[in-house]
């Protein structure tokens, strides 16, 4: 029997698919790296982001740092958004990495019953903890790296952690989650100790693997359409102060001197409340700090500005 070029194409296409998985259906590539093959059964939607989506390079100057390399001794992966280096890194992590996936990067521990890996998006970082069984930590530490002067802080609503320096919004850690390889939760928790982020997992009685997830999202995506800055509440206070004793030329003052700090497109932003809003800006600041909350300027291309009161994202100190 004759079999015409276009069916044997399709014969040989439908073999190769069923030959790169297994009896149980897991991907052949999965099978290869461990780490990889459980990340697979716990969030395959992860997986299947880091085999799609490599990770962005942002031309024209807010360049987002190319996806950390396998051969990274530090093990830290770092973005840099107008011109700020914010880092997290995976210290138990045991030698170099391996890089199965575009945009995934997995690594043994230096505990048998972990592994970790590094996954980098547009705008997300995540350092992904992978539990094996019963015998492994519950308290997993990530030091995170930042210009000096930044601080970390647990927001009290949610569990996100704040990311500041000198007072103004930089980026968060998401809020924690931990899965099972039954798709249950299972309890999480942050806390901070300087600038190290510390993710407690309560995995006792869990289906194995558990997977956690620090990502570190950023404070704005510079390349698209919008962006927030967010002063902090201590700031917001400080140009209320200047307003209550110098009217509002002393609140622009205090500002500008603020925004003088900051950086690239950010201080462009900043730049706009306080010479393009003058007193309106200043209107919304009193606002924010009568309300004990945190001033924001959202930015939206091509130059449209609108002035806030931020809760959400809202540093306390």
């Amino acid at each position: 029997m004759r079999i015409s070029a276009r069916a044997l194409v399709a014969t040989l296409a439908t073999a190769l698919a069923l030959s790169s998985v297994n009896a149980a259906g897991t991907p052949a590539f999965a099978q290869q790296d461990p780490a990889l093959a459980a990340l697979t059964q716990v969030v395959p939607e992860i997986v299947e982001e880091a085999r799609t989506t490599p990770p962005t390079e942002i031309p024209n100057g807010d360049v987002q740092r190319p996806f950390a390399i396998a051969t990274d001794p530090d093990r830290t992966l770092t973005a840099t958004v107008a011109e700020t280096d914010i880092g997290i890194g995976m210290p138990e992590a045991a030698g170099n990495g391996n890089q199965p996936l575009p945009g995934l990067v997995t690594y043994t521990a230096k505990q048998p019953s972990v592994a970790y890996a590094h996954q980098r998006t547009g705008q997300i970082a995540r350092a992904l903890t992978i539990i094996k069984d019963a015998t492994a930590p519950t308290e997993y530490r990530f030091p995170i790296s930042a210009p000096e002067g930044s601080m970390l802080e647990v927001e009290e609503d949610d569990g996100t952690v704040l990311i500041y320096n000198n007072d103004f919004y930089l980026a968060e850690i998401d809020l924690p989650w931990a899965k099972d390889a039954n798709g249950n939760a299972v309890p999480t928790s942050y806390r901070v100790e300087g600038m190290t982020l510390i993710q407690t997992v309560s995995h006792a009685g869990a289906a194995y693997p558990v997977v956690a997830d620090p990502a570190l999202k950023l404070q704005c995506e510079w390349w698209k359409a919008m962006c927030r800055l967010i002063f902090s509440k201590k700031l917001t206070k400080s140009i209320y102060n200047a307003w209550f004793v110098a009217g509002v030329a002393g609140a622009i003052e205090a500002m500008k001197g603020a925004c003088d700090k900051l950086k690239g497109k950010a201080k462009l932003i900043c730049k706009i409340a306080y010479t393009a809003g003058g007193a309106s800006a200043i209107y919304k600041v009193r606002e924010a700090a009568n309300k004990k909350q945190c001033f924001a300027v959202r930015f939206q291309a091509p130059g449209i500005v609108w002035y806030e009161v931020r809760k959400k994202s809202c540093q306390s100190k």
